[in-house]
């Protein structure tokens, strides 16, 4: 809008075809509102009159008025060339018989929701449902219920029912169900069971995207897309269709019909939109662009999930997005890998979490239980008035809200940052203190072989840090130091002025190394004892073998890092940092110690070194509890075999 000399007002541009505007400003104007009949088009005019004035030669012909530039692009070879890189597993299913035994596997995404029916003595699907969330996963459960149900035809028993996916713990509490899953698992246990061999798997969903390596059919390590969502589904429909007009259901034939697919590289989905413009003013078609999407999605995984994480041999890509085969033969192009997506592939959780369910019945980790899915289509929920979580001893200070859910007449707690209300069925009564064994470690440690000195008060200090190896040797620092005289100090609280000491990217156990070590230093002890540890003993291993023995260059480098970070502290001679290496045997370090006492004022030999005698024999009975308390335990498992616990079993002669 512009103002005329007469204060008539010009209003130009598109917004001149919207009556309801030009009527509210016909009303803010009193009518003095000038439309130009060139409005729509005036930049266009303003353009060739400019053009004119200055010289530019009149358009003759309408031949020949664009320029044949080179592309702002690289681009991709057409994904037709690597087909015969994927190979697409088909699963036969099975009708359902009267009386069939079966398990009801659930997989709540954050866009679709999956469920499926498969009968216990063949693992064979009987039926399944594959429909959206919409961000009612108990509604959508419900629904998957009643689609199931209505593919049945007789009557079935269902033994068993596990949930897994984002909406896993409130689909689990709707259920009443204890089989509540992880999906990294689920997805796991189902590629496993098509093909034992299986290393990677490669997983695109609607809202989010995973990574999986396995070792041994046991998922060893994962990784998870975070923030950006343009390496997902959810991205690749959005764009196709906000963009090109293109349905989610025609993207594959589109980009499988592309010649020269642009890199659109792996950007955020909020400048995609930008790139697609550019490429059409490049007049590339629209095949072209749609196949760039597709690697774009694949692109962005390989780069921001998959990241420097191996892929082995054997690889499979799982998820809905796969149910378009353009897309895993966008990432066996991109990953130079021959890649298999299992039949099915939006099901593989659902599928997986029933085989899960199916192996802890057989293992007696749960117990069977009926379910009837007429009873879970008709259960209703009601949200009652939610409340405050206290935080409890453990004393959280994050004041979650925390809903109230009643299911059958039962009030159950749901909700909050953290698990403690996540599915709570039934109330168990457990001692805690007789199995927190983190608990008797560091009694054993910190008090039994640590105990009080009886030191003039005049006694000079020593600090020790509570970081690393502390937790596994202080015995043997403690009652050296205390034999020769001297009060141990150690830190009480994790100072963040310490943690604003970090002067490059840390582990979070190397972070509570400063955070703590500040605390040692306004409590100003004499000396600080920070030793740099190159190896530990392990029994019975090869000295010649590091990965045994040696430790983290965190914890090696730990003063180092002290240093540089509180160099402002003026620590100077305080600080203790001797080289040690434990490979041989605690006693082989002896006159490393020796020359420590040296460093404080401890000039007598002999008596140095009966000090770390008596701290090495009080090292090693505490090695020996440790020890003797781990086989107790075992022998109470023996005696008890109704009870469950995961046990790392270490052998050892005492």
């Amino acid at each position: 809008m512009k103002k005329t000399r007469d204060g008539k007002v010009i209003v130009v541009g598109g917004v001149t075809q919207n009556s309801i505007v030009m009527n509210f400003l016909k009303n803010k104007t009193n009518g003095k509102l000038l439309i130009p009949e060139e409005a729509p088009y005036f930049e266009a005019l303003g353009a060739a009159i400019y053009g004119l004035k200055n010289g530019t030669e009149p358009l003759k012909s309408f031949d020949n008025i664009f320029k044949n530039n080179a592309s702002s692009f690289v681009f991709h070879k057409p994904l037709s060339k690597f087909i015969d890189r994927v190979t697409f597993k088909s699963f036969e299913r099975d009708t359902v018989a009267n009386g069939d035994i079966c398990i009801l596997g659930l997989d709540v995404g954050s866009t679709t929701t999956k469920a499926v029916i498969i009968r216990e003595n063949d693992n064979k699907i009987l039926a399944s449902v594959y429909l959206y969330t919409h961000g009612d996963p108990i509604g959508a459960s419900r629904d998957c219920y009643r689609e199931i149900l209505n593919q049945l035809n007789c009557e079935i028993k269902i033994i068993g029912l596990g949930t897994t996916g984002s909406g896993r713990h409130i689909a689990g509490l709707h259920a009443l169900t204890e089989s509540v899953i992880n999906e990294i698992v689920a997805h796991a246990t189902a590629a496993v069971y098509f093909d034992p061999e299986v290393d990677t798997i490669f997983e695109i969903g609607g809202q989010d995207a995973k990574y999986t390596y396995i070792i041994n059919k046991v998922p060893a390590d994962y990784a998870m897309n975070e923030a950006c969502s343009a390496g997902t589904g959810s991205f690749l429909e959005e764009s196709a269709w906000e963009s090109l007009g293109v349905k989610v259901k025609d993207i594959e034939p589109i980009a499988m019909s592309a010649d020269n697919p642009p890199n659109f590289s792996d950007q955020c989905s909020a400048f995609i939109s930008s790139d697609i413009k550019t490429a059409l003013q490049e007049n590339i078609s629209k095949e072209d662009i749609v196949a760039g999407l597709v690697y774009s999605v694949c692109l962005n995984y390989v780069n921001r999930v998959k990241g420097n994480r191996p892929v082995g041999k054997k690889v499979f890509m799982q998820g809905g997005v796969c149910y378009n085969k353009a897309i895993p033969i966008a990432m066996a192009a991109l990953s130079d890998k021959e890649i298999v997506v299992p039949p099915d592939p939006g099901l593989m959780g659902a599928f997986g979490v029933a085989l899960e369910v199916k192996e802890k019945i057989k293992l007696g980790f749960i117990q069977e239980k009926e379910f009837s899915l007429k009873e879970l289509v008709d259960r209703e929920v009601k949200y009652k008035k939610p409340f405050i979580c206290p935080g409890g001893r453990e004393k959280c200070d994050l004041k979650c809200q925390v809903n109230i859910i009643e299911i059958e007449s039962k009030n159950y707690p749901f909700g909050g940052a953290c698990n403690k209300y996540y599915n709570v069925l039934h109330k168990q009564n457990v001692d805690a203190n007789s199995f927190d064994y983190v608990k008797k470690r560091e009694e054993l440690l910190f008090n039994k072989y640590a105990p009080n000195a009886e030191l003039p008060e005049n006694a000079k200090s020593i600090g020790i840090n509570l970081s690393f190896h502390t937790h596994t040797i202080f015995p043997l620092f403690y009652n050296f130091f205390t034999k020769l005289g001297f009060n141990v100090i150690l830190p009480d609280i994790i100072e963040d002025e310490g943690l604003e000491r970090e002067l490059s990217s840390f582990c979070y156990p190397a972070q509570l190394s400063l955070g703590l070590f500040q605390d040692l230093v306004n409590k100003k002890p004499d000396y600080f004892f920070v030793p740099e540890i190159f190896e530990m003993y392990v029994e019975d291993a090869d000295y010649h073998r590091l990965d045994f023995n040696c430790t983290c260059v965190f914890v090696s480098g730990e003063p180092f890092y002290i240093k540089q970070g509180f160099k402002d502290c003026n620590l100077g001679d305080k600080l203790i940092t001797p080289f040690l290496n434990f490979a041989n045997g605690f006693d082989k370090e002896i006159e490393s110690f020796v020359n420590v006492a040296k460093q404080i004022g401890i000039e007598d030999e002999d008596k140095a070194r009966e000090a770390y005698k008596y701290a090495l024999k009080m090292q090693n009975n505490y090695f020996n509890d440790m020890f003797k308390m781990g086989d107790e335990f075992l022998q109470f498992l023996q005696q008890n075999p109704e009870e469950m616990a995961v046990v790392l079993k270490v052998e050892r002669k005492y």
